[in-house]
């Protein structure tokens, strides 16, 4: 996973220098055939992203996705102009917060109720049956420290596309006769929603958790 650090002044961009722009390929060029649309041009803000070097502004990704930095003119000046730390964090890894941070009873249990429900995840995940992607997504789980059960699941990274040499397209049709295509992203997302949303910790605990899964 690759990062890039903003630290260049919001007030100086597009004023003391400009570019300097993190470009991207956007995700539907990498699955081009299956989005295609003859009716949409393919100017370059429909296939790439720019994301303006605001301060503070931390891009994470994975570096296979083509990427790079639109040129940057103006300022040579370090105060003045484009800023930026990048680089790249080490192997993914589960990752606790706040109450489960520590090294505690309640990480401990934490970490049993995680693995239960991450045995039967797995191992509906290997089988294919619900369909095959490639790509990285990290999901964190965040408890209610008043139940004790998980209010929410959401992705904080995220580059998951169908696998080219699985996808299936066309999987049947609806009521009215329309072609229903796979989507096997979709339901490989709600099916760990849906997992990792059972987990039941103790009351009184305030913490969440970061669990990556890699795609291959």
């Amino acid at each position: 996973m690759a990062f890039v650090l903003s630290l260049s002044s919001n007030d100086d961009y597009g004023s003391k220098f400009t570019g300097g722009e993190t470009v991207m390929l956007r995700s539907n060029i990498l699955d081009y055939w299956r989005s295609f649309d003859d009716k949409q041009g393919l100017e370059t803000p429909s296939i790439m992203r720019f994301l303006p070097p605001t301060f503070g502004r931390c891009i994470a990704f994975d570096p296979r996705i083509p990427h790079g930095v639109n040129k940057v003119c103006g300022s040579t000046d370090p105060r003045h102009s484009r800023v930026a730390i990048h680089g790249w964090f080490a192997a993914p890894e589960t990752t606790f917060f706040d109450d489960l941070e520590e090294e505690s009873e309640s990480k401990a249990e934490a970490l049993e109720a995680l693995d239960e429900a991450l045995k039967p995840l797995i191992e509906a995940l290997g089988t294919g049956e619900i369909g095959r992607v490639v790509g990285f997504l990290a999901v964190k789980v965040e408890f209610d420290e008043k139940s004790g059960s998980v209010s929410q699941v959401t992705a904080v990274c995220d580059t998951l596309v169908a696998d080219p040499d699985d996808y299936r397209g066309v999987v049947g049709q609806d009521m009215e006769g329309r072609d229903v295509y796979e989507d096997p992203v979709s339901d490989v997302k709600l099916t760990i929603e849906e997992s990792l949303g059972s987990i039941q910790i103790s009351e009184g605990v305030s913490g969440s958790i970061v669990v990556p899964f890699e795609f291959s």
